[in-house]
């Protein structure tokens, strides 16, 4: 269905974008000619730049598509909502029977954000390159360039930008918050290899008279996190599992990143 502002024959074509969506498309595009530009005036080689970053971009846009998946969801939702696929920006829309529709317009659209993002970088790349006498420095030099300058950023971004998830308020981001904190500091589940933990969905469990328990009844929350790595690759999906009251974490299972986060 078309957003907000956009015509209705634009159904089907696009998922997500709106109209400032779509004028922040014409700034890039015009910040992209005038990053090319300024290559054309640094060398003769630079359409090959401009061709790899196009193409850089373009495989993570597609990679995005696999690696970036937010289920269809009920948490802040009770009669269930669409989930998506793609970052920065999604690109395709996932009904509620799991079915993924991809609109070419917001493919579009987050593949050009991506491809400013790539040029922008290379165009930092280069200047810090001059500034550094690119040229005369030794082999090591060029490595430790190539490790701080442009692997890491992109190793450690998870740990700057949020990756895709629900958005939820009141109640359920009260669950989401204590579940994400007992992962961190109870569960110890971030650090080397899990750098962000993400909101896939909540569950509510109808209470069950328990005796044994000191709560006098079965624990009735579940919160599902999606764990990301370095260069946000998926890395595990774990189920926290909340007392009745939503404040303290009974009990952590790690589940696959595939299928429904219940089973």
């Amino acid at each position: 269905m078309p957003r907000r502002g956009l015509p209705e024959w634009l159904e089907g074509w696009v998922y997500f974008a709106d109209l400032v969506d779509l004028g922040l498309a014409v700034m890039a595009g015009l910040l992209i000619a005038l990053m090319v530009v300024w290559w054309m005036q640094q060398t003769r080689v630079w359409f090959r730049i401009v061709m790899v970053t196009f193409l850089a971009a373009l495989l993570m846009c597609i990679a995005g598509y696999y690696l970036f998946v937010v289920p269809p969801y009920y948490a802040g939702c009770p009669s269930g909502c669409t989930g998506w696929r793609g970052f920065p920006l999604p690109i395709a829309l996932i009904d509620l029977r799991g079915v993924s529709h991809v609109a070419l317009l917001d493919f579009l659209l987050n593949l050009l954000m991506l491809w400013l993002l790539w040029l922008g970088a290379s165009v930092v790349w280069r200047l810090v390159g001059v500034a550094m006498q690119w040229e005369q420095r030794s082999w090591r030099s060029k490595l430790l360039f190539f490790v701080f300058l442009a692997l890491l950023p992109w190793a450690l971004m998870p740990r700057i930008l949020d990756p895709p998830q629900p958005r939820v308020v009141d109640e359920d981001a009260r669950l989401a918050n204590n579940a994400r904190r007992s992962a961190e500091f109870t569960y110890r589940i971030t650090g080397i290899w899990v750098q962000r933990l993400a909101l896939e969905d909540i569950r509510r469990l109808a209470p069950i008279t328990n005796p044994e328990s000191m709560f006098g009844e079965t624990q009735v929350n579940e919160v599902c996190l999606r764990g990301y790595t370095y260069f946000y690759l998926p890395w595990r999906r774990y189920r926290i599992t909340l007392d009745p009251s939503g404040r303290t974490a009974l009990r952590l299972d790690e589940v696959p990143l595939t299928g429904s986060c219940w089973e």
